[in-house]
Formats: C-alpha cells, structure tokens, sequence
C-alpha cells in the first residue's frame, strides 16, 4: 500500500487477480514458469507482474526464453546457414 499520499490503481489490482485466477483455472497451472508466464504474457501483463505471479524475477524469465530461443535453433533474422 503506498504510504506516501499515491492512490492505488485498483483496476491494476483487479487485473492482476484475474490474471493469477486464470493462470490456476487453466492448464498450465502445473507447467513450467517459462509457460506460465508465457501464458500470462498472452493475457497482456507485463513482465514484472508475469514474474510476481509465477514466483520468479524478470530477469529470470527473460533468461529462460533465452534459453529456451537457443534450444530451438537460435536467431530469427533470416539468415540462413551457408552450406559449404
């Protein structure tokens, strides 16, 4: 609660209560946190809220798409590989 005279968003707060009742009503209520909050991404919250939701940190989660990016074949630039 802000203490210091700011009103509080209240539209924020629903927003972000429907979020996290979708997220456990859904079907990936029990799947990764790379999902999760893919899944929260979906429904448009931002990534500190996708972080809060999922128990995580925002930089986390932006590691893990890294990774995840990499595992499925890196950069989407539209390069091909040069075959020699």
């Amino acid at each position: 609660m802000p203490t210091d005279g700011q009103e509080i968003d209240w539209n924020a707060v629903i927003a972000r209560c429907l979020a996290y009742l979708c997220l456990k009503q859904s079907e990936f209520r029990d799947d990764t946190k790379l999902a999760q909050a893919n899944f929260l991404r979906s429904l448009g919250l931002p990534a500190e809220d996708q972080a809060g939701l999922t128990g995580s940190t925002a930089n986390s989660l932006r590691v893990l798409a890294q990774q995840a990016n990499k595992k499925k074949g890196g950069k989407k630039n539209g390069k091909a590989k040069s075959k020699r």
